[in-house]
C-alpha cells in the first residue's frame, strides 16, 4: 500500500511539473508533496516591481525602457532558483549601473555568483537571494519617494521659521501617503493601482479606498501600512473626528 502512495505521489508530482504548475525542486520528498514554491505564486509582483524599476531607470528612450523590462521579464518567468538569480543578475548589471539601485546589483551579483550559500525555498522563504533583491529595490523605492516628496515641499520654505519646518514634515508625510495610497501604480511595490484622469476616477482597485499611516522598521526601512475607512480611532477623548480621515495630495483629491 504505501509503494503505490510513493508511485502515485512521484507521478502527481511529474504532472504537475508537466502542466506547469511549480513545485519546489531540490527538498525533501516530504516538503515535496505538500509545499509549493511561495515566490513563483507571486510571480505577478515581482514583474510589477520590475516594471517600474525599469519605468524609473530607463527614462531615455521607449527603446531603452522596453529591452530593460523584456530582459527582466523574461528572467521572472524562470524558476525560481539559482537560474532565476543568474538571469536576473545579468539583467541588473546591464540595467541598473550608475542608477539609484546599483547597491541592489552588486549585491545580487555577490549573492548569484556562489559567494553565499543559498537554499531551497521553505513555506515562508524565498530562494536564498530572491527576497535579498526584492528588499533591496523596495527599500530604494522607497527612499526615491521620500526625497521627491521632501524635494517637493522644501522648495519656498524657510526652515529657520518653526511652522515652516512643521509644514516641511506634514507636508512631505502627506505626500507619500498619498502617492502610496492613489498613485496608478503603488510607487514603492509597483503594483498597478488604478487610472486616474480627465477629471474622473476609473477604479480599478480598492486601494484609493483605504487609509494608511507610515510605520519605520528597526533597520530604517520606510514601511506604508494601509487599512480599511472604517477604522475607528480608539482614543476619542477631545478627539476632532471619531475616524481616521487623512489629507488628500495630488491624485487623490479625485478619489477623496
Amino acid at each position: 500500500m504505501f509503494v503505490k502512495f510513493v508511485v502515485y505521489s512521484c507521478l502527481l508530482i511529474v504532472t504537475l511539473d508537466l502542466i506547469g504548475i511549480n513545485v519546489i525542486q531540490n527538498t525533501s520528498f516530504a516538503q515535496r508533496l505538500g509545499l509549493r514554491d511561495p515566490c513563483t505564486q507571486r510571480r505577478q509582483r515581482l514583474l510589477s516591481l520590475l516594471n517600474l524599476l525599469c519605468n524609473d531607470t530607463q527614462n531615455s528612450s521607449v527603446v531603452a525602457r522596453d529591452a530593460c523590462y523584456g530582459c527582466f521579464f523574461r528572467a521572472a518567468l524562470l524558476t525560481v532558483g539559482p537560474t532565476l538569480l543568474a538571469q536576473l543578475s545579468q539583467c541588473a548589471s546591464i540595467y541598473l549601473n550608475n542608477t539609484s539601485y546599483m547597491g541592489c546589483a552588486t549585491q545580487l551579483a555577490t549573492l548569484a555568483g556562489g559567494l553565499r550559500a543559498t537554499s531551497a525555498p521553505t513555506i515562508r522563504n524565498c530562494y536564498t537571494g530572491y527576497c535579498e533583491f526584492v528588499q533591496c529595490v523596495r527599500r530604494v523605492n522607497a527612499n526615491n519617494l521620500i526625497d521627491a516628496c521632501l524635494l517637493a515641499s522644501i522648495t519656498t520654505l524657510n526652515l529657520t521659521v518653526q511652522s515652516n519646518r512643521i509644514a516641511l514634515y506634514t507636508n512631505t508625510s502627506s505626500c507619500i501617503l498619498a502617492s502610496a495610497r492613489c498613485d496608478p501604480y503603488n510607487p514603492i511595490t509597483g503594483v498597478f493601482q488604478g487610472i486616474y484622469g480627465q477629471g474622473q476616477t476609473q477604479q480599478i482597485s480598492n486601494f484609493a479606498a483605504l487609509q494608511n499611516s507610515l510605520q519605520i522598521t528597526p533597520n530604517g526601512d520606510l514601511r506604508v501600512i494601509s487599512f480599511p475607512r472604517t477604522v475607528f480611532a480608539a482614543e476619542t477623548f477631545c478627539s476632532a473626528s471619531n475616524t481616521l480621515d487623512q489629507s488628500t495630495s495630488g491624485l487623490c483629491n479625485l478619489v477623496g
